[in-house]
């Protein structure tokens, strides 16, 4: 391939392990190994530069890429090399533009005749004279070679659709990142398109009428759009308020060609859910400085009035909406009526970090529908998903849970939810707790997997029995319960309530920011005698032993004369990077933000002590990939044990408490004695008598 200047396209070793997706010292291995991989074209011996269609056939025929794949990659790679000085935006927009005026006049752009770009505007005038996809565009091209660049492109991706999506999918990489900013993980897209059953809404209505009031560039559209069959009637409604974005949507739907529909994009909000029967979108974002779960809720009440009968509508919403909320509060008000108008068809809890661009900021996925004559209308399916990794298997057992919970053929026996749990509307429109399902055993789970968990339990004691016969038998009592039944349980926020009036079970309190210099490392009898120990989240994931870091304790005191340090038995809790707990039992220890102290009050010894507090509390996890935790602290919700199995509960973790520091002490000798051993040996300082 040549640029548009006649040069070779010439790529550095860097560049071509970009574009093969490997790493840099994967392609040094490749000149290393193979023979047949490309001589170097120009450049010097410590930066040489190659040919790209070279590198590009050497991919092909060692079957390390396809060339359907590879070429397309490598003209997105030229392009954003040649329009690194255009802005992003411009450079998105004539490129678009370039792409829809190739569609719409099913030719290739450059000819090679003079006036390329005269005659471009020319062909962009016959085709948009009002002006409303790409004239604009069009006019405003000044670089003479990105029409050959575009035609390369298309070439390369077998069409002018693909092309499109093409540059839609690397429009970050292009620096068009404001475009990129809210894009939702693949999976969850996914998620959403099965969620709306476009095909049988199709078959019902005799076609599909899609509509998102807050569109940005089309995602959603197209991947709903992307469900239905060739034979079935589309029309698309996407509102932008972004006059930009909003041709830039039109563009890309323009090449879509639908088969027997149409689309309108519009900037004006009014009216646009009218004729739909199916609505995607998500709701606009808000920094959380910014955000309001009442502004959220409010436009959730407004679609849901909105919906006409047999409509479905997925909405992506903050998580805040699903969390606990204040009945009294706007927010908890404006909940309450949505959940009573019976439109709620399902909620569900998504993990952390399925908005790649904004890893802090958590969705929920609330499905609403106009089927008020179904017979199920006072109830509604909750689910939580934020434990597992949001997969392909993930997403078809949840989307099969909601699609066939309200059909006509629907059979409870027949069909066992994996995720979604069929709750009475009624027990959460007053309910100030988060919208999250409580899971009940299953009969499988019931019959098959509680006994082999006390099966497995024998079979631990019995080897803990053979591996040290000399120690007294551990016995942990775990049976089967004859009628299973979940305890009730609360939340910390619930749990640490009424603290000035001494009726909260649990007390909460803040860690203190302590300056990194202050902190230092050393356990030895010195150090300990004029130092703190400092308890972080380092300590409560077990990364760093307890007492390992210390601080200065007249540093302390004239640091931060208001601190407050923590007591015997207090849990030592932290949420970042995970949860995490452990128990402070000498006490006395600076805790470390965003480490936080949780004490177990005096009525709190009914249903807690810091062993069950803190096996409970580790017991929350995060899904892997997930780069904040899903839920904040205070929503950790906690199971409120019987006094019998709470003394019976702590009876066994102090005795498992035990036997682990005895176990670690052993280890601990043994390696250190190894290691005197082998350093001895090894220097000839030491011998082994008989």
């Amino acid at each position: 391939m040549t640029t548009p200047h006649g040069t070779a396209q010439l790529m550095s070793m860097t560049e071509i392990a970009e574009l093969a997706n490997v790493r840099r010292p994967v392609v040094t291995t490749w000149r290393r190994r193979h023979e047949t991989f490309p001589k170097p074209s120009a450049g010097d011996q410590a930066h040489p530069l190659f040919d790209s269609e070279q590198i590009v056939s050497w991919l092909v025929e060692t079957g390390r890429a396809q060339r359907s794949t590879i070429e397309g990659d490598l003209r997105l790679y030229t392009l954003a090399r040649l329009g690194a000085q255009m802005p992003p935006r411009a450079l998105i927009s004539s490129l678009t533009a370039l792409i829809c005026l190739r569609h719409l006049t099913d030719d290739e752009l450059d000819d090679g005749t003079p006036g390329l770009i005269a005659r471009l505007r020319e062909l962009a005038q016959g085709v948009d004279p009002d002006d409303r996809l790409l004239l604009s565009e069009i006019r405003a091209v000044r670089a003479s070679w990105l029409p050959q660049v575009v035609d390369d492109l298309v070439e390369a991706a077998w069409g002018t659709q693909n092309a499109f999506e093409r540059v839609m999918e690397v429009r970050e990489r292009l620096g068009a990142v404001e475009l990129s900013v809210d894009r939702l993980d693949p999976t969850l897209v996914g998620l959403i398109a099965k969620l709306t059953d476009a095909v049988q809404q199709a078959d019902r209505d005799g076609a599909a009428r899609i509509a998102d009031p807050y569109a940005g560039a089309g995602d959603l559209l197209l991947a709903v759009a992307a469900t239905t069959r060739d034979d079935q009637e589309l029309r698309i409604t996407a509102s932008c308020p972004d006059p930009y974005v909003a041709r830039l949507t039109r563009r890309r739907l323009a090449v879509r060609d639908l088969h027997e529909g149409g689309f309108e994009v519009r900037t004006d909000p009014k009216d646009d859910l009218e004729d739909a029967n199916i609505i995607v979108t998500q709701v606009p974002y808000r920094p959380a400085e910014e955000r309001s779960d009442a502004d959220a809720l409010r436009l959730l009440n407004d679609i849901s009035l909105r919906l006409a009968p047999g409509t479905i509508a997925v909405v992506v919403a903050p998580a805040d909406t699903i969390a606990g909320l204040d009945p009294a509060a706007d927010a908890g008000t404006l909940r309450s009526e949505l959940l009573a108008s019976g439109s709620v068809k399902a909620i569900v809890r998504l993990p952390g970090g399925l908005v790649p661009y904004r890893p802090g900021y958590e969705v929920a996925l609330w499905v609403l529908s106009a089927d008020y004559s179904s017979s199920l209308r006072g109830w509604a399916l909750l689910a939580d998903v934020s434990d597992p990794d949001l997969t392909s298997t993930v997403t078809d057992a949840l989307a099969t849970d909601v699609l066939t919970w309200r059909h006509e053929a629907f059979d409870p026996d027949a069909h066992a939810r994996t995720f979604a749990v069929q709750t009475p509307v009624a027990a959460l429109v007053t309910s100030p707790r988060p919208l999250t399902p409580r899971y009940l055993p299953t009969e499988r789970e019931l019959y098959q997997d509680v006994p082999e968990r006390v099966a497995r339990a024998l079979e631990l004691e019995r080897v803990l029995r053979e591996v040290r016969p000399d120690r007294p038998m551990l016995h942990s009592d775990l049976a089967t319960r004859a009628n299973p039944i979940p305890p009730r349980t609360s939340t910390i926020s619930e749990l640490t309530r009424g603290g000035r009036a001494k009726t909260n079970r649990l007390s909460l309190r803040k860690g203190t920011r302590i300056a990194p210099e202050l902190i230092r490392l050393g356990d030895d009898t010195a150090t300990r005698a004029h130092s703190y120990p400092v308890l972080g989240p380092p300590e409560a994931l077990g990364r760093t032993p307890l007492g390992a870091r210390r601080i200065d304790r007249i540093a302390f005191e004239t640091s931060y004369p208001k601190a407050q340090r923590s007591l015997p038995g207090d849990v030592i809790i932290t949420a970042v990077p995970e949860p995490a707990a452990v128990i402070d039992h000498d006490g006395y220890s600076v805790v470390e933000f965003p480490a936080r102290i949780l004490r177990v009050t005096e009525r709190g010894k009914e249903q807690f002590t810091p062993r069950v507090l803190a096996a409970l509390l580790n017991r929350a996890g995060r899904p892997e990939g997930a780069i904040r935790p899903v839920q904040r602290l205070e929503e950790l919700r906690l199971p409120l044990l019987s006094a019998a199995d709470l003394a019976q509960f702590d009876r066994l973790l102090a005795e498992l408490e035990e036997r682990r520091r005895q176990a670690w002490k052993e280890i601990h000798a043994l390696d250190e004695l190894r290691r005197i051993a082998v350093a001895g040996l090894s220097d000839g300082t030491l011998t082994l008598t008989i």
